[in-house]
Formats: structure tokens, sequence, C-alpha cells
């Protein structure tokens, strides 16, 4: 047996003993409002920094779909939790500045929006 497959059986034996969940975590994926825990009527809200990730799910491990600038208009629905530290669950309401389409779903920091 050469000394990669050895290595490469080693790795896959500490994954399983460790319940699978290095070797066959799913990678994450886009999410929808599933993820919120606080509904609100629809609001409206702008942008109240430049360079905030407009993302695929509620955290920095979901794939960035875009950046988001102040006065950028987002349409919130809901979020994961309490406004301090929760992210926020949306669409974006008019063309952005870097070209993220108007009616676009996805999720936003809180503490982005004004």
């Amino acid at each position: 047996m050469t000394v990669k497959r050895k290595a490469s059986l080693v790795v896959l034996s500490a994954a399983l003993m460790l319940g699978g969940s290095i070797a066959l975590a799913p990678a994450a994926s886009a999410v929808g409002s599933s993820a919120c825990q606080f509904n609100s009527p629809d609001v409206n809200f702008k942008v109240s920094t430049s360079g905030a990730r407009f993302r695929g799910g509620p955290g920095k491990r979901y794939h960035a779909m875009g950046t988001l600038y102040r006065g950028d208009s987002f349409r919130y629905f809901c979020r994961t939790r309490g406004f301090e530290n929760s992210w926020s669950y949306g669409k974006i309401l008019k063309r952005t500045t870097t070209g993220i389409h108007a009616g676009t779903r996805g999720w936003v920091y809180s503490k982005y929006l004004d």
C-alpha cells in the first residue's frame, strides 16, 4: 500500500470517528427565509455603509452574491434573532450600484441597515 493511500485512510478514519463532520460536512448553500426566527411586516431599509456583502445565507460561510453600498434599497422580511448581531433576509428594491438586480433575495448583516 502506498504512503499516499495510507494517509488518505488515516484521514478518513479520523473523520469518521469524529462523527463524519470533517470529511462529510455539506457545503454552505443558499438559504431562504427558512433560517428566520423573527418575521416582520415588510419594511424598507437603506444600506448604511459601503461594502456590505449580500449573501445567499445568514453568515459569512455563505456565498456573497454581491456588495451593497450606502443608499442601496433593501426590503426586510425577517431576521435570524434580535436585531443586534443578526442577519436580515429580504430583497433588493432597485438595481444596486454593483449591479444586483431588483427582486434578488438574500441576506445582509442587520447592523448595516438603517
